[in-house]
Formats: C-alpha cells, sequence, structure tokens
C-alpha cells in the first residue's frame, strides 16, 4: 500500500472515531446527527460538483435501479442511525464503537455465504473467532475467574444488540453499494445517500414531534454539529481519494484501526473505565477483522 494512500486512511479512521466521540457526548444523539448530515447536504453540494468535474466524471445519468439503491442504503442509514445513537445511551464510546465496526465484516461475510454461495477460508474462520472474542474481551472488567461469565451477561443487553445490529446494517450498505458502484461515481453516490439519510432523520423527527431539538442542537451544540458534519465528510472523502491509489480490501482493513481511536478517545476523554482491557480488545478485533478482509 502506497505511503500516501495509509496516511489518508489513517486519518480518515480518526476523523470517523472522533465524530461518534462527539455524538457520544450529546444528549440529543439523533437530533445532532441529523443537524450533521444537514450541514454536509448544504455546505458540501459545490465541492461534490468540483469533485466530479477535477475526477473528470462525465454527465450524471441515475436510472430507476440505481434510485432503488440508493432509498434502500439511506433507509439502512436511517436504521443505523437509530440503532447507534441508542446504544450511545446506554453504553460506553468504548464498548459500542468497537462491537458495531467488528459485526460489520462478519455480517458481510455471513450474508456473502447465504446470498452468493461463498466459501469461508480457514483464515477467514480464525479471524471470525478472534474478532467475536475480542468482542468479548471488552465487556470485560477484569481477567478474574469470577468475572468471565459477565460478557455472557452483556450479549444480551440492548446496548450489545444495537450495536451488533449497527454492525449488520453496515453489511448491508455495503452490500448494496457494491452494486451502486458500478453505476454511480463515489461522490456523487455518497452525496445522494446522504441526502436521502438526511430526509428519512428529518420525516423521523417531525413523526416523533422532535424535529425542534435540532434548532436547539444548532442554538447551542453549533461546534460540535459543524465538526460532526465535516468530519465525516472528509472522513468518506479521504478514503474515497485513497482508493484511486490502493487496493479496496487493503484500505478497508486499515481503516479499522478507527477501532483503536474510538476505545483511546473513551478511555482518556470521556474517563470510561477498563481501558487497558478494552485497548487490548480492540486490538484483538483489528486483528480479527485483518485476518477475515485477507481470508
Amino acid at each position: 500500500m502506497p505511503l500516501a494512500a495509509l496516511l489518508l486512511i489513517l486519518v480518515s479512521a480518526f476523523l470517523q472515531a472522533g465524530l461518534n466521540f462527539l455524538i457520544k457526548g450529546s444528549e440529543r444523539k439523533i437530533a445532532l446527527a441529523t443537524g450533521a448530515s444537514l450541514v454536509r447536504v448544504i455546505v458540501f453540494l459545490p465541492v461534490i460538483v468540483w469533485g466530479r468535474g477535477l475526477l473528470g466524471e462525465g454527465s450524471l445519468t441515475i436510472t430507476p435501479w440505481s434510485w432503488i439503491g440508493i432509498v434502500a442504503c439511506a433507509l439502512v442509514g436511517l436504521v443505523f442511525h437509530l440503532l447507534i445513537t441508542n446504544a450511545y445511551d446506554r453504553e460506553d464510546l468504548s464498548v459500542v464503537y468497537p462491537v458495531t465496526r467488528s459485526f460489520g465484516p462478519i455480517f458481510i461475510l455471513i450474508f456473502a455465504l447465504i446470498l452468493l454461495g461463498e466459501r469461508v477460508s480457514p483464515l477467514g474462520l480464525v479471524g471470525i473467532l478472534i474478532t467475536i472474542f475480542g468482542s468479548y474481551v471488552v465487556h470485560l472488567p477484569s481477567f478474574k475467574p469470577s468475572d468471565l461469565y459477565l460478557p455472557f451477561k452483556a450479549f444480551k443487553s440492548k446496548p450489545f444488540l444495537f450495536s451488533m445490529g449497527g454492525g449488520a446494517c453496515t453489511a448491508v450498505y455495503s452490500l448494496i453499494n457494491k452494486r451502486n458502484l458500478e453505476l454511480i461515481d463515489p461522490l456523487t453516490l455518497y452525496y445522494l445517500i446522504i441526502t436521502c439519510t438526511t430526509l428519512f432523520l428529518v420525516i423521523f423527527l417531525l413523526t416523533r414531534g422532535r424535529v425542534n431539538e435540532i434548532r436547539e442542537e444548532f442554538n447551542h451544540n453549533l461546534k460540535s454539529l459543524l465538526l460532526i458534519g465535516f468530519m465525516g465528510f472528509i472522513s468518506a472523502a479521504l478514503f474515497l481519494f485513497a482508493l484511486r491509489m490502493s487496493n479496496v480490501s487493503y484500505l478497508g482493513s486499515a481503516r479499522n484501526v478507527s477501532i483503536v481511536f474510538g476505545v483511546i478517545l473513551g478511555s482518556f476523554f470521556l474517563r470510561e473505565g477498563y481501558g487497558r482491557i478494552r485497548f487490548l480488545a480492540s486490538l484483538l478485533i483489528l486483528a480479527g477483522i485483518f485476518l477475515l478482509s485477507v481470508g
């Protein structure tokens, strides 16, 4: 992997962990995420137009099937936001973020087995087992024998189920976009999905009588809202540019270093407990995902 691509991915991974750190610290998480998405949609439209010209993209034609894929991804994005914000309301960043990121690749493999008839290599199976073990370790308060059963209780909890559901959403999102990217350039696809996801988030808040929360976030939490909006867009843009320099499987695996960044941010800045154990767990999950991606 070229050094430039690796640096872009590391910055992208840090920004991805950073925006989750900011969402975790908010009292109105779904409203904050919606406001940040509005910022991306409004502010970065000129950037998308300029980027398409810079990359030499021609006239844009979107077929009905492409729109179906875009809307499907947006609906999955809505469900993802609802699951993750609910998980963050109940559990630490240094638990929710690693679990969500770890189950994404596992679910991609499961869906590929069921839908595409693909087989799991021995190395991939080892990667799955290490990733699941890392998710077990991240729930440990200590390595005392009396505490070793506690993660099994956590596996039945709502935060874990919401986090795992978020991982399933990322898998579905990735599989749909694999087809979408054959028809639409990455920048345009990203922008259209973000726009539709934002629309669905606003509709959700409207139906719940909570749309005023978006205004409250703009009035009282503008700095975090703008940071999340900019960080999310820049993270995605850096990843797309890195794709032009290296293999997607290597980049996808390297980007999961954000798991480690998420644990560090949660442990040191949010004062979440069990930092050393969770850091070890994040390294296990990262190793498992790497084996899964190359296996």
